[in-house]
This record gives C-alpha cells, structure tokens and sequence, in this order.
C-alpha cells in the first residue's frame, strides 16, 4: 500500500533547507525478508515442515489471523487501537452457535451485523465521549467477554444436524479450503476500500495528521467510526471461522487474539502511530507469526521461550515503523 505523507514539513521550508532523511529499509521488506529466512531456518530444524500437510496448516491459521488483523490494522491506521476484538470474537462466537440452532444460515450476516456495530459503539465512545481509545476499547472488551459468559458460561456444540451449514467455512473450493478463500476474499475488499475509496484515503490522512485532515474538511468521526466498523466485522468474520473449524462456541475463544491481531499489524510494517501501512503489510505479518508460531512447535522450542521470541519481533518493528515525530502513540 502506498504510504501518504500529510505531514507539510513547513519547519523545514521555513529553515530554507530541508534536513536530510537517514536511509532505512521499508518495514515490508524486513517483513518479506524475516519471513524469508523463518522458512530457511525451520526448514533446516526439520525437513518436514514443508510438507503439504504442514504448509495447509500454516495458511489455514494465517487466514484466520489475518481477517482479525486487517480489522485492527483500520483503526491503527487512524492512531487508534481496537483492544475489544478479543471479547467481540468470544461473544460472537457464542451467539454464532445458539442462533445457528435457530435460525441456521441466516446466524451468519446476523453476527456480522453483530460485529459491525459493536465496532460503531466503540467508534461513538471514541469520538463522542472523547477518552483514549485503549480505555475505550479495553472497557467494551470487558463487556462483551462478560455477556459472552452470560450467553454460554461453558463451551457450547454445534448439533450434528447443522454440520453441512458449517461447511461454507470447512468445505473447499476447486481444491482449496474455504478457510483460505475467506481471508483472501477480505484482504481484496479491505485492499480495494483503502485504495480506491474517499473513506479508506480519509483513514490513512486522519491517521497522518488529524488536525490536517480536520482542517481539510474531512469528517474525522465518521471516518473513525467506519475504522472500528471494520475491526468489528473483521472480529465476527474471525468468530464465525473459529467456531466452525471447532464445531462450536466458546465464551474464552478471543482472548489470545488481542495480543496477536496486533502482532500481525505491527510485525508487518503498519506504523503504531498511524497513517503508514496497509493490507500487504498485515498480510505479511500475519504470516509471519504462523510460520513463526507454527516453526517453533516443530523444531521443538521450549514453549516458555516463544513468546519472548514473539516479544523481541514486537520490539524490532515498533522501532522500524514508530514515527517519533508524533506527541502522541496511541490516541
């Protein structure tokens, strides 16, 4: 995706020479670049990590992680965060099953719908109510991984009469799984909307510089409130896959998806301080993190150790991508 620059560097035409900017290296190339040499390393840890079996299993997780993580990557695109999505996920997840024994197709645009208002409410809360959006987001998360509870205190199953529903997720399409078609469907729509849309321009420009944008005419509540819209379709779509692939409904299900929608966001180059990033970008990152996660478990390093390692790759990306010339991170 390419990067929009809407800061003017008026200081630098007032001081009549412009400094000179250091040489680095784009953050999707040392994406492309570690992701390159995670397969190199894993494939000489273990031969079989190449298999098809395996492979099938790597793009099966990186599809899922994926969708979540191009939902999150809006609304840090805007300078924003979206630390909901793991409630969103366990709650969608819930009511997924209980109403797929109900109402059967029809539970699928009803938790998407689910989840595009949940990311509306975290959008009003934002832009009306005027509080950080980690709080924000962090106070509806709460909510909803307890309404999730309320719904199913324990996992709940999908009845065997409903398994042929669950196989537009489990089924297959001209030999690839419809897991993989899924994601790859959401990448392109999210793509197209930040390309060649106003509001995915306005996203990137808000996230840039918002006093710019607001001084251009650009409607920032709207904009954000279509960012943490797509963050809670892209959740609900991530629920709905999970609970599928599970045959079922787990009020816990999204809490390890907070961390990791962030991971894959910022692991492939999209910048914490918003405005510089993409879908590319995320999709890279969240391949990563399944090569990554998938690698260590077949090589056998120490579970204890791997989300340090995680942790280091955190680290190295914020350092690449952080603009230190914005007050502040996380708005």
């Amino acid at each position: 995706m390419t990067d929009l620059d809407l800061n003017t560097g008026s200081s630098e035409q007032e001081n009549g020479s412009p400094r000179r900017k250091k040489l680095q290296i784009p953050p999707i190339l040392f994406a492309v670049g570690l992701l390159v040499a995670m397969l190199i390393v894993f494939t000489i840890g273990n031969r079989n990590f190449l298999s098809a079996y395996n492979l099938g299993t790597i793009t099966n997780y990186a599809s899922i992680l994926m969708v979540i993580a191009l939902g999150q990557m809006a609304t840090i695109l805007i300078g924003g965060i979206d630390l909901s999505v793991g409630g969103t996920v366990s709650f969608v997840s819930v009511v997924f099953v209980v109403s797929l024994k109900v109402v059967g197709y029809w539970a699928f645009p009803e938790v998407i719908i689910l989840g595009a208002l949940i990311g509306f409410a975290n959008g009003n809360i934002l832009t009306r109510i005027k509080i950080p959006s980690f709080i924000a987001t962090l106070g509806t998360g709460g909510i909803l991984s307890s309404l999730a509870l309320l719904v199913s205190p324990t996992p709940t199953d999908v009845p065997s009469r409903a398994y042929s529903i669950l196989d537009i997720v489990n089924g297959s399409t001209l030999g690839i799984t419809n897991v993989l078609v899924i994601g790859l469907i959401v990448l392109g729509v999210v793509f197209v909307i930040l390309r060649f849309t106003r509001m995915g321009r306005n996203i990137y420009y808000v996230g840039s510089n918002i006093r710019m944008s607001w001084m251009s005419g650009i409607d920032i509540v709207k904009t954000r409130n279509f960012a943490y819209m797509v963050s809670g379709v892209g959740a609900s779509i991530t629920a709905i896959m999970l609970s599928c692939a599970q045959f079922g409904g787990d009020p816990t299900l999204g809490t390890v998806y907070v961390l990791n929608s962030i991971a894959a966001v910022l692991v492939g180059g999209t910048a914490l301080t918003g405005g510089t990033g993409g879908p590319i970008n995320t999709l890279f990152g969240a391949l990563m993190l399944s090569v990554l996660e998938n690698g260590m478990n077949v090589v056998g390093v120490n579970v204890f150790f791997q989300q340090s390692i995680l942790g280091i790759m955190i680290i190295a990306s914020v350092a690449l991508t952080f603009d230190r010339s914005k007050n502040a991170v996380i708005k």
